[in-house]
């Protein structure tokens, strides 16, 4: 499990480095490294590498809580594993269907991300009553 929360740290790290350099290839670094204040309408590569952080940063909180607790809990059962690689793969073919505009491939990698959290927060339910 520690494997896959890595993972889906460096993706984050990527998609966080998206919109600084789509920014830069529109502005400038001269820009990108000034206030800021005054900057174009984002090009259509920066709007949807932001929208596509913002939509991470949504459901990350719930995998890493889930990704944590399966470790702190002893779950790193197939379960758990398959679910966080689920969600790793899911998200990482989200970012991509997303910066190409691939409808409906992006909802569904959305989806498949959800399903694999819901997968590794299975084995911790009989958790809540113990």
């Amino acid at each position: 499990m520690l494997l896959i929360i890595f993972l889906v740290l460096i993706l984050l790290l990527v998609q966080v480095m998206l919109p600084g350099r789509y920014l830069t290839e529109q502005v400038g670094s001269e820009v990108q490294t000034g206030p800021r204040d005054d900057l174009p309408e984002p090009t259509r590569e920066l709007a949807r590498s932001r929208r596509a952080l913002a939509n991470l940063q949504e459901t990350l909180p719930v995998f890493l809580t889930l990704a944590i607790l399966s470790i702190v809990l002893g779950e790193q059962g197939w379960l758990s594993l398959v679910g966080g690689a689920v969600y790793f793969l899911a998200r990482a073919g989200h970012v991509v269907c997303y910066m190409r505009g691939l409808s409906p491939w992006r909802s569904i990698c959305f989806l498949l991300g959800v399903l694999g959290a819901l997968a590794m927060g299975i084995p911790l339910v009989p958790h809540i009553w113990s």
